[in-house]
């Protein structure tokens, strides 16, 4: 779901800070979630502040931080639930 764009979560501002925080401003992604980088490095890609998505590590769970990891446009589009309701 997109952060700050037309998809609003349903997560609190207090959470969407905090994951920010967490993944520094960088997509949290690793080879495990897409193919775009190699095995083993973090996604060099920077969230833009405000515009940035945020992935369910199970689908369907809850919105909380520990079920949630931010990342970038690219990476969220190589998961394999991307665009599943």
């Amino acid at each position: 779901m997109l952060i700050g764009g037309s998809y609003p979560m349903a997560i609190s501002e207090s959470t969407r800070q905090a994951l920010y925080q967490r993944a520094g401003g960088r997509c949290e992604c690793s080879m495990s979630l897409c193919k775009h980088h190699r095995a083993g490095d973090r996604c060099p890609h920077y969230l833009s502040l405000g515009i940035w998505e945020a992935h369910h590590r199970t689908a369907g769970g809850p919105d909380t931080l520990s079920n949630l990891i931010a990342l970038c446009a690219t990476c969220h589009k190589n998961t394999r639930t991307y665009g599943r309701s």
